[in-house]
Formats: structure tokens, sequence, C-alpha cells
């Protein structure tokens, strides 16, 4: 089994609260590949486990550093305790993007117990500052851009056929990105250590962020015009004798601007759940009730042959 080397060796020297720790050079530790596999395999499947909101996704992360700390200290048991203890601070990030906090740490914590003047401060400071802008990164690209998307192309697969391909390529590309996009951080975040960190500072937190949340407005509003379908019946009469015609109130708002009113309950829903703080069922349930309200009385009326009510529906 080959063994992973950090490729970072210009950041092991840190001036702490409490000053340089100076420890004697100790037989360089290493990490197998196998090992870094399991570490990121617990992140992945127990990242929210034991969750409180103390210490948020701490008693995860220290799960997940376990068998590396067993395997960097496994002839020095103080060390063990004392690292988990370490990691027993409040953490959270994204669990997919914010994984590179935890290869970066993996490698300090192995510098650390080989040798490198690394103190507590240091690798919880530099979790903190690593878990903020990559939770940033992470809402921004997973549940704002990725997740809409695929939903969209689903739909599409099903919409009008009934196809069972829409959820099956929901079920399969999610994880598949989502694991992927995953690993690749954990490992970048492990062989480059501070200067993969230095490299997303130079490109920009703020401006990574802010492209991803373009992007994700752009994708809902796409999902908004293609895929809700909301129109009204309501018509008005022009002219007047024998030039009198009926003109459709749809067909109008189409020739103005076309979606108008799937754009109009998107911005209702967007305003509700910003504004008003709307849980997602409220929402919901506020968008059965507008239907309810525009369609029911038409349909009482189709139902009861009484014209009054079908003149008040709306959609």
């Amino acid at each position: 089994m080959s063994d992973l080397t950090l490729h970072q060796p210009d950041d092991q020297a840190h001036e702490g609260a409490a000053g340089t720790i100076n420890r004697a050079p100790t037989t360089e530790k290493t990490l197998s590949r196998r090992d870094l596999n399991r570490a990121w395999w617990i992140w992945t499947f127990f990242n929210l486990s034991a969750f409180s909101m103390e210490r948020m996704q701490a008693p995860a992360f220290v799960y997940m550093m376990s068998p590396i700390m067993k395997r960097l200290y496994g002839d020095n048991p103080e060390e063990i305790k004392s690292a988990l203890k370490r990691h027993m601070v409040f953490f959270n990030t994204e669990p997919q993007t914010g994984v590179i906090a935890h290869g970066v740490t993996v490698a300090l914590e192995q510098q650390r117990a080989s040798g490198a003047p690394i103190n507590d401060e240091m690798i919880n400071g530099i979790k903190a500052g690593i878990m903020g802008p990559m939770a940033g990164i992470g809402d921004s690209m997973i549940p704002g851009t990725l997740i809409p998307i695929l939903l969209a192309i689903g739909i599409s697969l099903s919409q009008g056929t009934g196809s069972p391909l829409g959820p099956i390529f929901y079920i399969i590309a999610y994880p598949l990105i989502i694991l992927s996009v995953s690993y690749y951080l954990f490992m970048f975040g492990y062989r480059y250590g501070m200067s993969s960190m230095r490299q997303l500072a130079e490109a920009g937190f703020r401006r990574i962020t802010s492209s991803f949340a373009v992007l994700g407005l752009i994708v809902a509003g796409a999902i908004g015009a293609s895929l809700i379908t909301l129109t009204t019946p309501l018509t008005y009469t022009s002219g007047s004798g024998a030039s009198l015609v009926k003109v459709s109130v749809q067909a109008t708002l189409d020739k103005i601007f076309p979606q108008l009113l799937p754009l109009l309950l998107v911005i209702f829903l967007w305003w509700g759940m910003r504004s008003r703080g709307w849980p997602i069922n409220r929402a919901l349930l506020v968008t059965l009730l507008v239907i309810l309200v525009g369609y029911l009385p038409g349909l009482l009326g189709s139902i009861f042959n009484i014209p009054i009510l079908s003149a008040f529906r709306i959609f």
C-alpha cells in the first residue's frame, strides 16, 4: 500500500498564544491511502451523527479523526486522548465541500506527530477559518445549483409520461457527483495542506460563492419558467358593436411577458420564505391555497351549473 505525504513543509512553524512549540525530532509518521479512505468514509456516513447545537458536527469530526489518531499516536494513548479532545470543539460546515478542512487537518496532525511545531490553537484556528467559506460555497453550489439542475433533468424525463427514468437518474447522479466531489476535496486538502487554502483565497471565496449563487438563481428562474404551469382563463371585451371582440388575458400576457404568472408565484413564495420566514411546508400550503382560490369557484360552477361561480375562476 503506497503512502501519501504532504507536500507543504513551509507551514510547520507557528507562533501560538502560548509561544512556539519546540518538539524533539521524531520518526516521520505516514498515513496509507487506506487510512485516508477509512476516515473519509466515516465522515461521509456519519457527518451529522450526535449533532448538537453546542458542538454541531464536532462529534462526527472526532469519530472521523479517531483512526487517524490511532495510526499516528498508537504508541501514546495519552496523546490520542489529547488529540481527540482537541477536536471536540464547535465545528460546522457543508459536509461535502467543507471536507477540505478535514484533509488539511489530517495533514497538520501528521506533521505534528512527526515533530513539527504545531499547537492546538493553530489546528483549530485553521479549521475554523476553512469551515465558514467552504460552507458558503457548498450551500450555493449543492442546494442552490446542483440539486435544482438534477431535479429539472429528472422531472423532464418523467413529465407527461410517468417514466421511472427521472427518479432513477436523480438517485444515481446525485450521490455519484457528491461522493466524487467530496473525495477529491478531502484528498486535495490532505495533499496540499495550507497551500490549497492559499489557492482558494487567491481565487476569492467571495467571488466563488457569488458565482454559484448567481448560477443558482438562473437555474431557479429557468425551472420556474419551464416546469411551473399557471395560466388564467379570464377574458375581456374590446371594441363595440360589430367590432366587439373577446380578448384572452393569457394571450395578452404572453405577448407582453411570457410565463409572467409562474414568475409572480415564484417571487411571492420567495418573498414569504425570505421575508416572512415561511418553512417549506407553509410555502406548499400557501401554493395550494392560491390554486384553490383561483380554480375552485370555476370547478364548483361547472359541477353545480352555477354560471356566476364560473365567472370567478381565475386560474
